[in-house]
């Protein structure tokens, strides 16, 4: 009662410690960390180019920032293309530097384009409201100038950077202080062009970026060449064309979960996001209550494994099996666009697992190794395994079975005691009943107890054997040959000889561990063991070594030349019971 009450509090502690962390995101940044483990490439729709304002285009074209009226060349170059759509990732907030003719440029430019054009804008702090939609004080868009044409369009930049620094998520919309809604700079985009792409659900509003490609694997085209190489207006015919820095001195750059080390240019960003709507793919976590019932079921499993295995091994393994599995699930959902806390659900298998290994094997294992220990000495091997295996089959109580009883008695101890001074008489009764043991535990005997020099054994428990009755009387023929070779060995030391008497008997007794619980004994009790000890000592009056009775005899399969030695009253019995011994003895 006391090991199930431990065991449920400490099941219950680490349910509350691993549910309670899962509930309040202890674990997030590194469960972020693993899931970007998981991040493999994906296919990548070959329709999305990046114009690269890069270190040769600056180069080529000039100082950084450009006059508009490059891109307004740039957007007029593009015409002979006609892409799907084109989304400049460059901010044209402000007036431009060279003054109202520059921006007039560009305004007279965009006005005259006939694909569509997403100009990016950029949000001020974003705040979840109670639906969890993001709200921005201030959005602040491209020159008024710049939007009077109905194919362009304004769409945010922002991205959502988790504290590691790793970007991973992307507001959708996000709700001005003024009411209106603004689309993310890459879902205009995805918008604008969704006519010609797979599109399977409508994304999340704060949804998971899921990325195809790691930094730099995008195709890119040097913005410069658009000016100066007409085979690049070929390559972008009918493309999605994205224009934004990758030049590391802009600082337009952001870690990934592909980054590896490495960070993306905003850009490319931007067209994984567009990739991601374009495909359908999403990462959407488990719901809350369904993993903290898959995080519960990884808990107590451990505990049912324990439970139905004996031992630490084999539980321990089939635990791990468990654990790979919960794992590998979680891996396979993740590829398939949904997220399990690995994390958590891993703690919470290892947790329960390392717990109930310790607490079986600081327990269960060494009530274990003290059985073994106890029981070591006085069964046969094959016994002790079986009594290893089956700890319940020596439970307070026991049970009641047949088994055979063997009693075997010095002859004439006291006389030998009194010729033998008191040291030497402990260490040759040791020598014999270390010889008496060997044979019975040989036989696959039970050695029960030492009675002074008696020695009782018996056979057919706990462990089951159809041949208890052949095995205690073989067992009891090897004690009469080693007592021969005692003997010979007393002689030669100028002691006594010693002679014996032995006494087997097979009916029902109860078997089990008989006592307190202050101090147990694991033994034999019932009429038959007294009848056995009471043939023992039959043998004293029919001058005989060996009594069988006849409930033994009967068992016996074996061929022996048993002799009857007629009936004998046996205290506490009514009816005489017929006993035989062996010719030749």
């Amino acid at each position: 009662m006391k090991k199930g009450f431990l065991l449920l509090g400490l099941v219950l502690c680490i349910t509350l410690l691993v549910e309670g962390s899962f509930s309040h995101g202890f674990l997030t940044k590194f469960e972020n960390s693993l899931e970007d483990i998981l991040v493999t490439p994906k296919p990548f729709n070959q329709d999305i180019v990046i114009l690269a304002v890069d270190n040769e285009s600056i180069s080529r074209i000039g100082q950084w920032p450009w006059p508009r009226e490059v891109y307004a060349h740039i957007l007029k170059t593009l015409e002979n293309a006609h892409p799907k759509a084109v989304g400049i990732d460059i901010a044209f907030l402000e007036n431009s530097r060279l003054g109202e003719f520059d921006d007039a440029v560009l305004a007279t430019t965009l006005a005259s384009i006939s694909y569509p054009i997403i100009l990016s804008a950029e949000a001020d702090t974003l705040i979840l409201d109670k639906e969890m939609l993001p709200r921005a004080g201030i959005v602040r868009t491209p020159l008024p100038a710049f939007l009077t044409s109905r194919n362009v369009t304004v769409g945010h930049t922002n991205l959502i950077l988790n504290p590691d620094g790793v970007v991973r998520k992307v507001p959708l919309k996000i709700l001005s202080r003024d009411g209106n809604t603004v689309h993310s700079f890459a879902y205009e985009i995805f918008n604008k062009t969704q006519k010609n792409v797979s599109v399977e659900k409508k994304p999340e509003t704060i949804p998971r970026i899921v990325y195809s490609r790691a930094p730099g694997t995008i195709i890119r085209k040097h913005i410069s060449s658009v000016l100066e190489d007409p085979s690049t207006i070929a390559s972008l015919t009918n493309k999605v064309v994205l224009i934004g820095a990758t030049a590391s001195d802009l600082h337009d750059t952001k870690l990934t979960p592909l980054s590896r080390g490495v960070e993306m240019p905003g850009v490319e960003i931007q067209a994984n996001i567009i990739n991601m709507l374009s495909r359908g793919y999403s990462l959407v976590p488990i719901s809350t209550r369904i993993m903290q019932l898959w995080i519960l079921i990884a808990i107590l499993l451990p505990v049912l494994v324990f439970r139905r295995f004996r031992g630490v091994s084999q539980p321990l393994f089939v635990n791990i099996i468990l654990g790979v599995f919960h794992t590998t699930l979680a891996i396979i959902l993740f590829e398939n666009g949904i997220i399990a806390n690995i994390i958590h659900l891993n703690l919470g298998w290892s947790l329960s697992t390392l717990s109930l290994f310790g607490y079986t094997y600081f327990t269960t294992e060494r009530e274990r190794r003290e059985m073994r220990k106890m029981f070591s000495k006085y069964v046969a091997t094959d016994v002790l395994e079986y009594i290893m295996k089956n700890p319940d089959k020596v439970s307070l109580g026991g049970e009641e079975k047949e088994v055979t009883i063997l009693f075997s008695d010095i002859r004439g101890y006291t006389t030998f005691s009194e010729s033998v001074t008191p040291k030497e008489l402990v260490r040759v009764l040791n020598r014999y009943l270390t010889a008496m043991t060997e044979e019975i535990l040989k036989h696959r005997g039970v050695l029960d107890k030492y009675i002074g020099d008696a020695v009782m054994a018996y056979w057919g428990a706990p462990m089951d054997d159809p041949d208890h009755a052949d095995h205690a009387i073989e067992a009891a023929l090897g004690m009469i040959e080693r007592l021969k070779k005692f003997n010979e060995e007393l002689k030669a030391e100028g002691m006594h000889e010693i002679a014996f008497g032995i006494g087997i008997y097979t009916g029902p007794v109860i078997i089990g561990n008989v006592g307190s619980e202050m101090r147990l004994e694991y033994t034999v009790i019932g009429d038959t063991v007294n009848v056995a000890s009471r043939l023992e000592g039959v043998n004293k009056e029919l001058h005989t070594t060996l009594l069988v009775g006849e409930s033994a005899k009967n068992k016996i399969k074996g061929k022996y030349a048993f002799k009857s030695m007629g009936s004998v009253s046996v205290k506490g019995r009514k009816e005489p019971l017929q006993v035989y011994t062996l010719d030749g003895l």
